[in-house]
């Protein structure tokens, strides 16, 4: 999937000595090893990943695609049956993967692991096509660190961030030469996809792709008539593949679905809703926050390469360097120009909510940059040098500390999987979780994962005392406030969600127009039971998501319509008066 295939220049000197002939079988030798690299790369990766996996489900954002796979399995619709903000990929691949193997949180992870895995693949291919080896290698175990300090699973910014980048690795042959249509064709499609998981980063990743597309033929085509007929040529394809991609899921959902609910959860929501409830400030650099630095070093990464583009520029201006070295130019300068833009566009849009996963988009990108200018760090100055390599350390520097407070955390939780195959320590309530992992339900199955034990006595509870077919409604203990909520014991009871916002945002379910419509669903399905959580009552943000709208509606129905039977820790559960 990657476009790999330059040669270098000695492999080509070393070609024509021998005649012509002997080239393709070079080229193809050259091909195998490189796959089985990457291949080893993959699989040791996958392994590592799997190996520092925390065995605690995520609450929120883990939950969300869950539920969502499971509600899409039922039969519903994204959007016209519940609200979701993402792209529909996901939870339909979640989905049909559940319908194989059965819902199990191991196959959404082995899944999640799947995409990491080539995600590091797709950046050691990449990098080791224009730099050498050992590059390749660090920058691959940068983005294994950060991968693993993140410690989030089930986030549509994965398959993003691959999609991100091979889509455009197949665009860089454009700098150098005419491409072909079957490989535009590939990278439009990549992008539509892209947009399939992320319907905004899918969009932002065609735009910046036709500007990629302009930057190539205007330094490669001159007169304004050639290069408006050489965009024309180059750029159809890529819009075919991208419309083919995104074409028939869109007539598919507005056959079966009205424009209204799409156009609330992906325009009107985010558009006057999003930055204000969930807004960040930049973090301030401390040495307990370290990691934070992940959060500025994309800005020095992409000055730095602007800083290298338009010194080569100058420094080749007005001259004619031999066409060996010209090419080498154009080859390397467009690697920045393609990731500079992807770098500088990502981070744009990850600057409403300031934290390292929303950036995520724009550091795995850096990375590539970080190492290619560190390739070709003798065409700077001796100031610059040191400059780019303490660039190229501290991006290592910035993940470890990461994976540092991951280690500690899964140490106090005792989640690591690790320390479920050789136990460091086996002083724990082991009780409630030894009984836990001898039950069967879809966060057991294959590999025992471990809520905390107050989720784990509720979801049991649920189990035991609801049916199949019956609804759950898991809510806030006050719905005035939202920050976020449960979603993953919906999935663990395997009980679907009574109204159509199982997944909270902050200025949507304390609003007064949302809360009548649960009201109205939760009055149509009725669930004999109710989870109510108290865990996030202490989150304070600096958004509105601290700011209480003062609607008290669902809460005295909530209390009205049901009693208080049990409660575990954070969490109560209240079953539904008698007419």
């Amino acid at each position: 999937m990657i476009p790999k295939m330059e040669l270098t220049p000695e492999i080509c000197g070393r070609a024509s000595r021998q005649g012509r002939n002997d080239l393709p079988s070079q080229q193809r030798e050259i091909l195998a090893v490189s796959l089985v690299q990457t291949g080893i790369v993959f699989l040791v990766s996958y392994l590592l990943l799997f190996y520092g996996m925390s065995r605690r489900p995520g609450t929120y954002d883990e939950g969300i695609a869950l539920t969502g796979a499971m509600r899409v399995a039922a039969g519903q619709i994204p959007h016209r049956d519940f609200y979701f903000i993402y792209g529909p990929a996901e939870v339909y691949m979640l989905a049909g993967l559940f319908k194989v193997f059965g819902p199990s949180l191991l196959v959404e992870r082995l899944f999640d692991l799947l995409i990491k895995a080539l995600l590091v693949a797709s950046i050691y291919a990449i990098v080791s096509s224009y730099c050498r080896r050992s590059i390749a290698i660090f920058a691959s175990v940068v983005t294994i660190v950060w991968l693993f300090g993140a410690g989030a699973f089930a986030l549509a910014i994965t398959p993003v961030s691959l999609l991100n980048l091979i889509g455009s690795a197949l665009l860089l042959p454009i700098f150098v030469s005419k491409v072909s249509t079957r490989r535009m064709l590939a990278a439009g499609a990549v992008s539509g996809a892209a947009s399939l998981f992320r319907y905004d980063t899918g969009i932002a990743l065609l735009i910046i792709h036709a500007c990629v597309i302009s930057i190539a033929v205007c330094l490669r085509s001159e007169g304004t008539a050639n290069k408006l007929r050489t965009f024309a040529s180059t750029f159809w394809p890529y819009l075919l593949g991208f419309a083919l991609l995104v074409t028939l899921p869109a007539l598919y959902y507005f056959h079966v679905a009205p424009v209204g609910p799409l156009f609330h959860d992906i325009i009107l929501y985010p558009s006057e809703y999003y930055h204000r409830g969930r807004n960040l400030p930049f973090p301030r650099l401390y040495l307990r926050g370290l990691e934070n630095l992940g959060i500025y070093l994309p800005i020095a990464i992409a000055g730095m390469s602007l800083y290298a583009l338009v010194a080569g520029h100058w420094r080749t201006g007005g001259n004619s360097p031999p066409a060996e070295e010209l090419h080498e130019e154009q080859r390397w300068h467009g690697f920045l120009v393609t990731f500079g833009l992807l770098v500088v566009v990502m981070y744009l849009k990850g600057m409403v909510r300031v934290a390292l996963i929303q950036m995520y988009l724009a550091v795995i990108p850096s990375i590539l940059l970080v190492a290619v200018l560190y390739q070709h760090q003798s065409a700077f100055s001796r100031p610059l040098r040191i400059f780019n390599s303490c660039l190229l350390w501290l991006t290592l520097v910035a993940p470890s500390w990461l994976a540092l407070h991951e280690i500690r955390l899964q140490q106090m939780d005792h989640s690591s999987l690790a320390e479920s195959i050789w136990p460091f320590n086996q002083d724990r309530s082991r009780d409630t979780q030894t009984a836990w992992c001898e039950s069967r339900n879809p966060l057991t199955q294959g590999l025992c994962f471990l809520p905390e034990d107050d989720r784990i006595h509720t979801i049991e509870f649920i189990r035991a005392h609801t049916q199949a077919g019956q609804s759950l409604y898991v809510g806030l203990k006050h719905h005035d406030r939202v920050v976020a909520n449960d979603n993953i014991i919906y999935f663990a009871t395997q009980r679907l969600p009574a109204t159509h916002w199982s997944h909270f945002d902050p200025d949507l379910q304390n609003r007064y127009d949302i809360q009548t419509q649960m009201i109205r669903e939760l009055e149509q399905n009725t669930p004999p039971y109710i989870v109510l959580d108290a865990e996030f009552d202490s989150v304070r943000e600096p958004n509105d998501s601290a700011k209480s709208s003062g609607v008290t509606l669902l809460d005295g129905y909530l209390h009205d319509k049901y009693r208080l039977i049990e409660t575990f820790g954070v969490l109560s559960i209240w079953q539904r008066r008698s007419p």
